[in-house]
């Protein structure tokens, strides 16, 4: 895979975001687009109470 590749795949990463409009990869604009089209997948999430499994 080469870098360009890579670095098309993590366009829209949360962890890169920032970096990524930073840098003019990617707008603004782009990114509500691309949140809007994501999947609602709730219903299929485990909520974890962290605070309950650190007493256990």
């Amino acid at each position: 895979m080469s870098l360009n590749k890579a670095l098309e795949d993590l366009k829209f990463d949360k962890r890169l975001v920032d970096l990524n409009v930073k840098m003019g990869r990617v707008t603004k604009e782009q990114i509500e687009q691309n949140t809007k089209s994501l999947p609602d997948l709730e219903s299929q999430c485990e909520k974890l109470d962290l605070e309950k499994e650190d007493q256990e």
